[in-house]
């Protein structure tokens, strides 16, 4: 059987004065000031008292028109108006009309004048464009029309026209009244307007220079919140009104009326509405830590949504986690605004649903099960219940806590955190591993002592010894499988001694002095910064401050340098330029950062070289206790006094202050901080801050900093006389002629160099004799340089000691760090004077 298809066909039924209102709707034809116009019978033939009913008739029936947003015969549009235009419309009332017909008329037609514009604000907002909040408005406003107003009119004043012949206007104005018609329609245009205020401003503004503005009061603020942490904001301008901004402005409406109950209650329930899908968007990243919020109004945003092509690098490096989810500041909604540490809030609810994006990724969960009955938290149902009181503190709060929770329990006990970090401590400070590095130490002794070459084969020696006692067997020591053995480009020196010189010259700024001259305090630039007009001005001070610190930190370094010694500027050992490399997981670099991995590189750098020094000694002091040589009892008392005696006392010297300085950084600094931290178990930014904290301060501390190149002066001498000790027994032999004969004259060797092997020479007493001196000599400038490198060292020891423990509690609130702690402090010196 064969379908023949229907087709539809429409057309526009002529107008006429007594068709039902709806149907006039269907079929209008347009306003009168653009289509033919209809010949009214003369309100002035209908002024009489016997007339004026008839007149009252024709002005309900116009109203009625109006009211649906139709013209009548005797109140019309204005000349001005255009359908297709967003110009609010207004209508013109007929002059002759009596006065008092006329004065109810123009408050009645006012609601005309509402319809019409709230039916085209509803057909403009349900473009994608406006985003969810202003979508549903639009829709609620619809309903409201249709279902309420239109069915007010048609149902009840149309009908009672129709039906009773003594329906007059003030009926028409009171069935309004009583039926809260007018009130509601007043209520929604007035939020239309303001609406349509806020998109001409956005429209009419500079976005670019309000952005700008944005981000410097964030950057005054300083955008803290109580923690301490730097609240990470997009000051960008919305193009226009959407989202939080529209939800505040009902906010506002409902705080301005809150003397009339019908009212608030209407608004609250069109809040609740057009919040409906908001809310969800804010449930689902506090719950499950999912953003999809795909018009772009919700108060966090996405930086890496519209980024194509993201390397896995990147998507699990631990910058992400610090740039893809920040706080949108424009939009926030009042009770964030308003908060008095709302940027304490706003941290709880930016870092809730990053660390459940967190969770999410790690378990490859697309969906987070949540349970929110046992947990208590769902506990409002309505957006406007969220609002009251401190409902949405306590309701981000508890979010907050549970994400704690889960991703504490993922960390602690699915991935080990508090191992990881122990095995962390275990190879890069040596904690309950001095074995391992010390054995290290006693195989690589002659690699780690050469000097760097950038293309040389001790990197690689290196490597395949590392390789070789790395403990593969132990399966839970990540750290371990993960560490690859460097020898960095740059030395120790180089690498640390910028930024110790940096952080000096800026302690001498802030007292007006850089290398001995008077300069502006630094709150000259800072004001600068503070008083940039636009983004390109910001980014050229930027970029001078930049040149300046670069060129000043050129000529600090030069002077700096020439009073280093000469020998200091040759190539260092390959112990200077050891370093562990390591790449930390996703998502434990979230814990353990980038920057964290190059403090714990720079703290493990120094440890080694001071360790290294200290086996360097070791070894020394076997050479000159142990070896039959030095132990010989014929030297002449000179010889025992003045130079076997002064190179054991000098050595021991060097070795107590090797000693006690690695005693007092790993004992009364490491271990103090990294055992602080350890112990933080409450949330996982607690962890974070704990860490970096940890290491900043071990970062800060007078070792690793101010007094860094006085120790690395002491660390050459103690190099150069070690190197001068394992080579003095050939000089030893030349000072006794027995000793010359059992050893340089039998050949054998004297000397670690293996090159002496097999020399022969006649012992030379006159040669003897003017050697001691030199020996004597170079020992007592060793002695005397050693010493004041020393006393120097325990100068600015007990300098930052006093200059930072006299104002602590003044400098605490500042959130000043002690570089050294008293009791420490107190005991090192004591240490070092003995």
């Amino acid at each position: 059987m064969e379908v023949k298809p229907v087709e539809d066909h429409v057309r526009l039924v002529t107008g006429r004065m007594d068709q039902p209102l709806l149907e006039r709707i269907v079929n209008y034809l347009g306003p009168a000031s653009t289509h033919g116009k209809l010949k009214s019978y003369p309100l002035s033939e209908l002024s009489s008292p016997e007339h004026r009913r008839v007149q009252e008739a024709l002005v309900v029936h116009d109203l009625l028109n109006v009211l649906v947003g139709l013209e009548g015969v005797y109140i019309r549009y204005n000349n001005r108006y255009d359908t297709y235009s967003e110009i609010i419309p207004e209508f013109k009332i007929a002059k002759m009309m009596d006065p008092s017909l006329k004065s109810l008329s123009k408050r009645i037609a006012k609601l005309g004048k509402y319809y019409v514009t709230l039916s085209k604000a509803a057909e403009k907002w349900s473009q994608l464009k406006c985003g969810v909040v202003l979508q549903r408005l639009g829709y609620e406003i619809k309903s409201f029309l249709r279902y309420n107003y239109l069915q007010f009119v048609v149902d009840k004043l149309e009908r009672s026209f129709k039906s009773n012949v003594n329906f007059s206007i003030r009926e028409m104005e009171q069935m309004l009244n009583d039926f809260e018609i007018g009130k509601h329609m007043e209520l929604l245009f007035t939020l239309y307007e303001r609406i349509a205020e806020e998109d001409r401003s956005r429209h009419n503004m500079d976005k670019t220079e309000e952005d700008f503005k944005n981000f410097m009061e964030d950057l005054k603020s300083q955008g803290r919140a109580q923690n301490g942490t730097i609240l990470a904001t997009d000051t960008s301008i919305m193009p226009m009104a959407k989202g939080g901004i529209v939800l505040g402005i009902v906010q506002d409406l409902i705080h301005e009326n809150l003397g009339d109950r019908t009212n608030v209650l209407f608004l609250k329930d069109l809040l609740n509405k057009i919040a409906e899908d908001y809310f969800l968007i804010l449930k689902n990243w506090l719950s499950r830590g999912e953003l999809n919020d795909p018009f772009d109004e919700f108060m966090i945003v996405d930086t890496m949504k519209h980024v194509n092509g993201v390397t896995s690098l990147l998507k699990y490096g631990d910058r992400v986690w610090d740039t893809q989810y920040v706080v949108r500041k424009d939009g926030l909604l009042k009770q964030f605004i308003n908060q008095r540490d709302n940027n304490d809030l706003l941290f709880k609810l930016l870092i809730t649903g990053k660390l459940l994006n967190v969770l999410r990724t790690s378990l490859d969960l697309h969906k987070l099960p949540v349970d929110m009955t046992t947990n208590n938290i769902n506990l409002f149902s309505s957006f406007t219940e969220l609002l009251e009181g401190n409902s949405l503190e306590l309701f981000i709060n508890r979010w907050y806590q549970r994400a704690n929770e889960i991703c504490s329990k993922m960390f602690l006990q699915g991935y080990q955190l508090k191992r990881f970090l122990q095995s962390l401590q275990k190879h890069f400070f040596g904690k309950k591993n001095g074995r391992g590095i010390s054995d290290f130490f006693s195989q690589n002794m002659t690699e780690l002592t050469r000097r760097y070459k950038p293309n040389g084969s001790d990197k690689i020696k290196l490597q395949k010894s590392f390789e070789q006692n790395r403990n593969f067997g132990v399966a839970d020591d990540l750290i371990e499988q993960l560490m690859v053995l460097q020898l960095d480009d740059q030395s120790f020196e180089e690498s640390v001694l910028p930024y110790v010189n940096q952080n000096s010259e800026e302690m001498d700024v802030d007292n007006g002095l850089v290398n001995g001259k008077l300069v502006a305090n630094n709150e000259v630039e800072i004001a600068d910064l503070l008083n940039a007009s636009n983004f390109q001005n910001l980014k050229d001070i930027l970029l001078r401050e930049i040149r300046q610190s670069e060129r000043s930190r050129t000529q600090h370094d030069n002077i700096a340098h020439e009073d280093i010694n000469d020998v200091i500027k040759q190539r260092k050992s390959n112990i200077h330029h050891l370093c562990f490399e390591i790449m930390i997981p996703y998502p434990l670099n979230i814990i353990v950062t980038r920057t964290c991995i190059v403090q714990y590189q720079s703290i493990s750098r120094y440890l080694y070289l001071v360790q290294y020094y200290s086996k360097l000694l070791e070894d020394t002091w076997m050479e000159i206790n142990k070896h039959q040589i030095w132990k010989y009892q014929g030297y002449s008392p000179i010889v025992r006094q003045q130079i076997i005696k002064r190179c054991r006392i000098v050595h021991s010297k060097m070795n107590q202050f090797i000693k006690l300085v690695l005693e007092y950084f790993v004992q009364d600094v490491v271990e103090k901080e990294m055992k602080t931290n350890t112990t933080s178990t409450q949330n996982i930014f607690d962890w974070q801050t704990g860490l970096q904290e940890s290491l900043t301060n071990i970062m800060t501390n007078c070792c690793l900093s101010q007094l860094l190149q006085i120790q690395l002066q002491i660390f050459e001498i103690i190099h150069k006389f070690c190197k001068f000790l394992t080579s003095m027994r050939r000089e030893l032999c030349q000072l006794d002629i027995h000793l010359y004969h059992s050893f340089v004259g039998s050949g054998a060797t004297t000397s670690a160099d293996p090159n002496n092997y097999g020399k022969k020479r006649a012992f030379n007493e006159h040669e003897a004799t003017k050697l001691i001196p030199d020996l004597i000599k170079y020992i007592n400038l060793v002695s005397q340089g050693f010493e004041q490198h020393t006393i120097a060292f325990k100068e600015g020891l007990m300098h930052y000691h006093y200059s930072n423990h006299a104002p602590a509690n003044a400098m605490s609130g500042q959130g000043s760090v002690m570089l050294i702690d008293e009791t420490q402090s107190t005991r090192l010196l004591s240490s070092l004077n003995l």
